[in-house]
């Protein structure tokens, strides 16, 4: 009976993981409870546990630092990772601190994870040994090679190499459609495009939606040649996964080297779609943009409520996915994540805590989403959302406000800044609303007020024009003169002798 641990700082999911072991109390006992890495480690030192299942953020020691000090103390615990985040650089790490699987909170059914959990005893029994594939090498031992620390099997694959003078490509397949089942069943699929192409490949499950690949190169195959091969496999776009590679590698060191330049490769399909093959180049380029300055650009946006110029921002990032690099991939994350808080936080602050906004959480939003022209789509809806909920609180009871001020002040001078600040919006920011609701610049607006009451006025009282333009707000009388004229046509006093 395998020994379970169950590590999560969050309550509610220590207990779901509970019942889910426990309704099967013949396979599995569950061992015990920690909230962080620091508890989880002293347990497993103190107490001892066949397999560990935990989060990857967490207070105090988080999962990553969990797991390197099982290693660090040779552990023979077995980890896998239940995290909130599809973040592919996170399940590279994960392997290359040894952890067994990473899976998906928020994807992962209860059959799947026994499923996995199984998977991981058997290995962790020396049952995951099928037969061999890869010149010798089972599952095990191409997961050794990848992740390294196994001296032997090293050994073994360098000899392997030497002797039949051959090279290998590695392979990174990631999976592009989340609605498919995850798990081995497409691992599979790959497996046999490889063998359709004849290609000798081995392969070992890295997470329930990434799979790894060395593929045996005998034959001397040029990297252009192999990629085109593999790009007439993923299908275009749809297809159900994307492909990072590199080699060819010589030895078991460079093998690693490989793998971690193919899992790289693979990231940059969060710039180029779904369906797309990688290969991995040294990057010299400067970054493709001024991130900080951008972030900063978008928050003034935000503050004055100019969503066209904040969308225009976004779309121009988007545009630029030529020039980025691997290392803008989490800067664009960062910023399109700080684009979303801001936008969030201004239209709860306008609109009395816009309730519609209340279930968003774009750090779960953006963690989830795989491609870059997704990532703008989903942002620039946010963005319209947000809009058009400040701009309908905007509406009719803070313009009545402001037409009301305007009415009883209009004889004063009126600038913009002192009529948006009764709205309780920036200049520029108010002056978009003031028009989309009225028609009419504010300017415009507060003329026609005071042509309005002038043509009373010159109609009811034996008032001069010069009185009339001074009781109106204007201190010159020819100016007044001239914007009545450019009003109605005519000159105030003869305004006065066709209306009496």
């Amino acid at each position: 009976m395998l020994r379970i641990l169950l590590v999560d700082d969050d309550v509610i999911v220590r207990k779901w993981l509970r019942l889910v072991f426990e309704s099967h109390d013949r396979e599995f006992t569950v061992a015990g409870f920690a909230a962080n890495g620091r508890e989880a480690l002293e347990f497993c030192r103190r107490e001892g546990a066949d397999i560990v299942i935990t989060d990857m953020i967490m207070p105090d020691m988080d999962g990553m630092t969990f797991i390197q000090g099982l290693r660090e103390w040779d552990l023979r615990t077995q980890v896998i990772i239940l995290s909130n985040y599809a973040d592919f650089s996170l399940a590279q790490k994960g392997l290359s601190f040894g952890a067994a699987e990473y899976l998906l909170k928020g994807e992962i059914t209860e059959e799947e994870l026994l499923e996995v959990t199984r998977r991981v005893g058997a290995r962790l029994a020396g049952g995951d040994r099928p037969a061999a594939r890869f010149w010798g090498f089972g599952t095990v031992q191409i997961g050794q090679i990848i992740s390294g620390g196994w001296p032997e099997t090293d050994a073994a694959l360098d000899r392997e190499m030497q002797r039949r003078a051959g090279r290998v490509w590695c392979l990174v397949f990631c999976q592009d459609a989340p609605g498919r089942p995850a798990g081995q069943g497409w691992a599979r699929e790959a497996e046999a495009i490889l063998s359709g192409l004849g290609l000798r490949a081995g392969m070992y499950v890295i997470s329930d939606r990434v799979v790894a690949a060395l593929v045996a190169d005998e034959g001397g195959a040029q990297c252009a040649e192999l990629a085109a091969r593999l790009q007439t496999c993923t299908g275009g776009d749809g297809a159900p996964f994307s492909l990072g590679m590199d080699g060819p590698a010589r030895s078991a060191e460079e093998v690693r080297l490989a793998f971690s330049h193919a899992c790289e490769a693979a990231r940059l399909r969060f710039f180029r779609g779904p369906g797309c093959v990688c290969v991995y180049e040294e990057d010299s380029r400067e970054p493709g943009m001024d991130f900080q300055t951008a972030t900063q650009q978008a928050y003034q946006f935000v503050k004055a409520g100019e969503w066209n110029r904040l969308k225009g921002l976004i779309d121009g990032v988007r545009s630029g996915s030529d020039r980025y690099s691997v290392e803008d991939i989490d800067r664009l994350r960062r910023l399109f994540n700080a684009v979303a808080e801001a936008v969030i936080h201004h239209a709860q602050v306008c609109c009395e805590s816009a309730p519609q906004l209340q279930d968003t959480n774009p750090i779960a939003e953006i963690g989830s989403i795989l491609f870059l022209d997704d990532l703008t789509e989903w942002l620039c809806r946010l963005i319209c959302q947000c809009r058009d909920l400040v701009q309908r609180s905007a509406g009719e009871e803070s313009m009545q406000r402001v037409l009301a001020y305007i009415e009883q002040n209009y004889m004063n001078e009126l600038t913009l800044h002192t009529i948006s600040e009764v709205a309780g919006f920036s200049p520029n920011y108010f002056c978009n609303v003031f028009k989309e609701r009225t028609g009419k610049s504010v300017s415009s607006y507060l003329t026609d007020v005071r042509i309005e009451h002038a043509k009373r006025m010159l109609t009811t009282t034996g008032k001069s024009i010069h009185l009339i333009a001074e009781d109106v707000g204007y201190e010159s009388p020819s100016y007044f003169i001239k914007v009545f004229k450019d009003m109605t046509g005519v000159t105030p006093n003869r305004f006065r002798k066709l209306n009496r």
